[in-house]
C-alpha cells in the first residue's frame, strides 16, 4: 500500500473538491501567485520610472539600485506574511479533518522544494490526523520526516504512537504550534520598508534643502533601526542553520545572552557605518581658525566698483575641471560647511543650497535670502592655507533685492568676506578679506 504522503500517481485536483479546507488553499495559492506577479511588475515599473527620469543620478545614492530591490523584496515578503496569518486566522474554525485537507492539498500542489518546508508541513499534517486519533495516518506522515528535524512537537507525537492512548492531549500539542504575529509582524516590515526608502536618499542632498541636524538623526536612526533588523534576522537565520533548530516555535533559536551579543554587535556595526547618525551625533561647534592677519573691517554701507568673473579665479579653465579638482557634490558639501558656520557667526539665517553657475561656468551657490539681500557663494578654486593644506576658498556675496524682493545684480553686490573651507578636515578659516 502506497504511503499517501510519498504518492508520486496522486492527481491533487481531483482530492476533496468540495472540502473547505481544500476551497481555502487553492484560494490561499492563488493569493501568493498574484502577489508575487504584483511585486515583480512593480520592481520592473519602479526601475524603469527612476532610470527615465534618471532619479539614481540626480537624487539616490548609489547603493539605491539595491536598497530599490530589497525594499521591495521585503514588501513581497510582508504581504506573504500577511496573507499567511489572514489564512492561518481564516481556518481556525475549521476541523481537524478540514485543517489536514488545507495542508494536504497545499503539501502537493506547491511541490514544496526545501526540507525544511517539507518536514514542517508533514508535522502539521501528522499534529492533524494525531488530533483525530487516527495513528495510521500519523505514522505514515512522520515516516517522511528526513535530516535533524527535531521540533517539541514531533516528540509529543512519538510519545502519543508509543503509547496505549487513542487520542492526544490536544491542549498540550497545540501548545507547539506557533502562534501568529500579525500585528507585531506588519510594524517591522514597514519600519524595513521606511528604513530603506530612507537609505536611498543622500542625507547631503537633506543639508542642502536645510533641513536640520535633528530631522536628520531621527533620519539617521530610523535607517538604523532597519538595517538592524534585517542584519539581526540574518544572523538568526545562520544560527538556525547551524544549530539545525527547526522547531515549529522559530521566536526563540538562540540563548537570550547570545541574542543581547548579537545585538550591541550589529547595533555598533550599524552607527558606525551610518553617514546621518554621525552627522546628526556630531558636535555642532565648527572650528575656526584666525591664522590670517585681519583688515579693517569693511563698512557693508558703502559700496565697491563693479568686477567681472575674471575676478574670482587666477586659474584657466582647463584647470578648473581637471580630474583632481573638486565635484559639484563636493563643493555643495563644502559650502554646507562653510553655511553651518556663517550660520552660527549670525551672518545668514536659514539656509538651503541651491547650484548654479556664472557666466563662465563657475559653480555658485545661491544659499540664504532675508528682507534685504539675498547671498551667494562663488566657488574660487583650491588654496593652501598657512599649514599646506588643500582648501577649497569660497567668496560670499550679498545682492541687495528691490522693492519686490528681486535681486539687483551682481553689480550692485556687497562683498561679505573670503574663507577656505579644508578638504579633508571641514575647518574653516575666515581669510578676514573684504575687498579684492
Amino acid at each position: 500500500m502506497n504511503n499517501m504522503f510519498d504518492d508520486e500517481s496522486i492527481n491533487i485536483d481531483e482530492y476533496k473538491p468540495d472540502s473547505r479546507g481544500v476551497e481555502l488553499a487553492k484560494k490561499y495559492l492563488l493569493s501568493r501567485r498574484i502577489v508575487l506577479l504584483y511585486c515583480l511588475a512593480c520592481l520592473f515599473l519602479v526601475y524603469y520610472w527612476f532610470i527615465k527620469k534618471d532619479f539614481f543620478g540626480l537624487y539616490l545614492v548609489k547603493a539605491a539600485y539595491v536598497y530599490i530591490a530589497l525594499e521591495i523584496l521585503v514588501l513581497s515578503s510582508g504581504i506573504l506574511a500577511l496573507i499567511n496569518y489572514h489564512f492561518s486566522k481564516k481556518h481556525n474554525d475549521f476541523s481537524d479533518q478540514e485543517k489536514f485537507d488545507f495542508n494536504y492539498f497545499i503539501y502537493y500542489k506547491a511541490k514544496l522544494k526545501t526540507k525544511f518546508l517539507k518536514n514542517r508541513h508533514l508535522v502539521h499534517m501528522a499534529m492533524n490526523c494525531a488530533l483525530m486519533g487516527d495513528k495510521a495516518k500519523c505514522r505514515e506522515a512522520l515516516s517522511q520526516v528526513t535530516g535533524n528535524y527535531q521540533p517539541n512537537a514531533l516528540k509529543i507525537l512519538q510519545e502519543w504512537l508509543d503509547s496505549e492512548e487513542a487520542s492526544i492531549d490536544r491542549e498540550k500539542l497545540l501548545a507547539e504550534k506557533r502562534k501568529p504575529q500579525g500585528v507585531r509582524l506588519l510594524f517591522v516590515y514597514v519600519i524595513v520598508i521606511i528604513a530603506l526608502m530612507a537609505a536611498c536618499i543622500d542625507y547631503t542632498m537633506l543639508i542642502a534643502y536645510g533641513f536640520s541636524k535633528t530631522t536628520i538623526l531621527l533620519f539617521g536612526f530610523l535607517q538604523a533601526i532597519g538595517f538592524g533588523i534585517i542584519l539581526m534576522s540574518i544572523v538568526i537565520s545562520i544560527c538556525m542553520f547551524v544549530k539545525r533548530n527547526k522547531s515549529l516555535d522559530l521566536q526563540a533559536p538562540i540563548n537570550k545572552p547570545l541574542r543581547l551579543i548579537i545585538a550591541i554587535v550589529i547595533a555598533i556595526a550599524v552607527v558606525f557605518s551610518n553617514d546621518a547618525l554621525r552627522y546628526g551625533l556630531s558636535s555642532d561647534e565648527t572650528e575656526v581658525s584666525d591664522d590670517y592677519e585681519t583688515d579693517e573691517y569693511y563698512d557693508y554701507s558703502d559700496s565697491y566698483d563693479d568686477y567681472s568673473d575674471d575676478d574670482y579665479s587666477d586659474y584657466s579653465e582647463d584647470d578648473y575641471y581637471d580630474d583632481s579638482y573638486p565635484s559639484e557634490l563636493d563643493i555643495m558639501n563644502k559650502m554646507i560647511v562653510l553655511c553651518n558656520y556663517l550660520q552660527k557667526d549670525g551672518v545668514i539665517d536659514d539656509f538651503s543650497v541651491e547650484l548654479g553657475y556664472t557666466a563662465k561656468g563657475y559653480v555658485k551657490g545661491t544659499v540664504a535670502q532675508d528682507d534685504d539681500y539675498v547671498y551667494i557663494l562663488y566657488d574660487n578654486g583650491t588654496k593652501d592655507d598657512d599649514s599646506g593644506n588643500s582648501c577649497i576658498e569660497l567668496v560670499l556675496e550679498a545682492e541687495p533685492l528691490d522693492e519686490n524682493g528681486n535681486s539687483l545684480g551682481q553689480s550692485e553686490a556687497k562683498l561679505m568676506g573670503f574663507y577656505l573651507v579644508n578638504l579633508e578636515t571641514d575647518e574653516v578659516i575666515d581669510e578676514h578679506k573684504t575687498h579684492w
